[in-house]
C-alpha cells in the first residue's frame, strides 16, 4: 500500500527537504513582487490561508538566496515578548519592535559565523552599543544566565521615545555598516507564536507590521524583513485597525488558481519520475498521464480534481495522496478522488476551527447549523436570509453563539460575507467559479448582489449537499 503522506510528497512545507522544495515550488505573481535580493520596495507582508504556501515561499526564498537569515517561527520563538499587555498605538510599538528584531539579528548572526569573521565581530560591536543607549531606560533589560532580553513594557514608556528613537537609527546604521556590501535578512512565520498573545491583541499585529515597513525602508536593498500572517490573524487586525493606509502597499496576498494547482501536481510527479523540467518545458497534461487515468479531455479530470481544493497546495496534495492510497498499484481515476471525498469533506468542516477559529471560535459548528442540507446553489439575497432562517432567528442556534463576540456583533449580511472569507461558498463569474483564494477583497455588496453563490464543493458531502 502507498503511503497517503509521501506519494506526491509531504503536504506540509515544513518537513520538505531543501532539494524537494525546490523541485516542487510553484511561483506566484506575488514573488516578482516581493522586496528581495536587488529590490529596494515591494510586498514585505505575505497573507495566506492555512496550506496557501506561506512556509514552502519562505523556505524557498532563503534557499535560493543564500544571505545571513534570522528565521524566527514556532521552533524559533526566542524574543519572549508578550503582545497581549501591549495597549499603546502602533505608532509607539513599531519602534519598539523594531529594535528587538534587529537586535536579534544581530545577536544570531554574530553568534552563528565562524570564529573570527569580520562581520560578526563588527554585528557584536552594533548590538554591544544598543546595549549601552538602552541601559538608560529604566527597567528595559532583562539580564539572566541567557544573556540581556529587552522588556517590552519599559521600552514602550512615553517619557522613553526619543531615546528609543535614536537607539533604534543608530543600530539600523551600525547593522548595515557591519554587513558593508552584503546583505542580510529576517523572516517571521506564525507570528502568533513569535510574538505570542498577538491574537486576542490584533492592534498589536499593525505595529509588527510597522515595524517591518521601517526596517525595510531604511534597509534599502541591503536588509530585508518579509513577515507570513495567516489570513484569519490579518483579518482580525483589518477590521480593527487603525494606521493600516500606511502599510497598505506593503501587503500582499497568496493566492491560487487552477493552473497553479495543476502545475503543482505536475511537479511533484516530476520530481518523483526523475524527470529535469527545464523553462518551458512543463507539459502538463503528460506529466499528469503517467499517473493519473481518465477518458476525454484531461482538462476536465482536472478541473474535477482542483474543484475539491480550499485553501491550495495542501489541499490539492492531500486530496491527491488519498486517491494515491486508494489506487494502490493502478493509476488514480476520477472513482478513487471520490472515494476519499467523504473523509476529505469532514476534515475540512473541522478545520475551519484550526484555520479560522482563533478570529471565529466555534466557526465549524457554525457552518454545520447553517449550511447542512441547503441547495447547493442560491442567490447572495438567499445566503443573507439563510443567516436569520438557519441562525440569528433560531432560538436554539442563536443561543449557542451569541456569547461569541464575531457572531454578536455581526449582521445577516456580515455573517453571510464571513462564509466567502473562509471558503465557505463562492460565486459564479464568466471566467467559472470564484472563490476567496483568488478573490480576497470582495466588498460585502457585491457578494450579495450576486445571482449565483455556491457552497464549495469541498465541503458538501459533509453537509449533505448535492453535486
Amino acid at each position: 500500500m502507498i503511503s497517503p503522506d509521501t506519494y506526491f510528497g509531504e503536504a506540509d512545507a515544513a518537513t520538505a527537504s531543501t532539494t524537494t522544495l525546490t523541485a516542487h515550488h510553484v511561483f506566484r505573481s506575488i514573488e516578482d513582487r516581493l522586496k528581495w535580493r536587488t529590490a529596494a520596495s515591494g510586498v514585505q507582508v505575505i497573507v495566506g490561508v492555512k496550506g496557501s504556501g506561506k512556509t514552502d515561499l519562505r523556505r524557498y526564498l532563503a534557499t535560493t538566496d543564500q544571505i545571513a537569515t534570522l528565521n524566527l517561527d514556532a521552533d524559533h520563538a526566542y524574543l519572549g515578548l508578550n503582545a497581549a499587555t501591549v495597549k499603546e498605538s502602533s505608532g509607539r510599538t513599531k519602534n519598539a519592535i523594531a529594535t528587538v528584531l534587529l537586535r536579534e539579528f544581530a545577536h544570531r548572526i554574530s553568534e552563528s559565523a565562524p570564529a573570527g569573521n569580520a562581520t560578526a565581530r563588527k554585528l557584536k560591536a552594533a548590538l554591544d552599543a544598543s546595549t549601552a543607549t538602552l541601559r538608560r531606560v529604566t527597567g528595559a533589560m532583562d539580564v539572566s544566565i541567557a544573556g540581556i532580553n529587552l522588556r517590552l513594557a519599559d521600552l514602550l514608556k512615553r517619557e522613553e521615545g526619543n531615546l528609543v528613537q535614536v537607539a533604534i537609527e543608530k543600530l539600523m546604521a551600525d547593522v548595515l555598516a557591519a554587513l558593508e556590501s552584503k546583505r542580510g535578512a529576517i523572516m517571521i512565520d506564525d507570528v502568533e507564536d513569535v510574538f505570542p498573545g498577538t491574537i486576542e491583541n490584533p492592534l498589536f499585529l499593525e505595529g509588527v507590521v510597522r515595524a517591518v515597513s521601517d526596517i525595510n525602508t531604511r534597509g534599502k536593498d541591503r536588509v530585508h524583513v518579509l513577515l507570513f500572517v495567516k489570513h484569519g490573524l490579518w483579518r482580525s487586525w483589518y477590521e480593527n485597525q487603525r494606521e493600516y493606509d500606511r502599510v497598505r502597499h506593503a501587503i500582499g496576498f497568496l493566492s491560487w488558481d487552477h493552473q497553479a494547482l495543476i502545475e503543482l501536481v505536475a511537479r511533484r510527479i516530476a520530481y518523483r519520475e526523475g524527470i529535469d523540467i527545464g523553462p518551458g518545458d512543463l507539459d502538463v497534461s503528460s506529466l499528469w498521464a503517467r499517473k493519473f487515468t481518465w477518458t476525454g479531455d484531461p482538462e476536465i479530470f482536472m478541473r474535477y480534481c482542483t474543484q475539491y481544493c480550499v485553501s491550495g497546495p495542501r489541499d490539492m496534495i492531500t486530496l491527491c495522496n488519498l486517491a494515491a492510497a486508494r489506487a494502490g498499484r493502478e493509476r488514480i481515476g476520477q472513482q478513487h478522488l471520490a472515494a476519499c471525498l467523504g473523509d476529505f469533506a469532514q476534515d475540512k468542516v473541522y478545520n475551519l476551527n484550526a484555520d479560522y477559529g482563533d478570529t471565529y471560535p466555534n466557526i465549524s459548528q457554525f457552518v454545520e447549523k447553517v449550511f447542512q442540507g441547503v441547495a447547493a446553489t442560491m442567490t447572495g439575497a438567499d445566503l443573507a436570509q439563510l443567516m436569520d432562517s438557519r441562525a440569528l432567528l433560531v432560538p436554539s442556534v442563536d443561543e449557542q453563539f451569541r456569547h461569541l463576540r464575531w457572531y454578536s456583533t455581526a449582521t445577516r449580511e456580515r455573517l453571510a460575507t464571513i462564509m466567502y472569507e473562509i471558503g465557505v461558498i463562492g460565486y459564479e463569474s464568466p471566467q467559472g467559479r470564484i472563490h476567496a483564494i483568488e478573490d480576497r477583497s470582495l466588498p460585502t455588496a457585491d457578494l450579495l448582489s450576486k445571482e449565483a453563490i455556491s457552497v464549495h464543493p469541498a465541503f458538501r458531502p459533509h453537509l449533505a449537499i448535492g453535486p
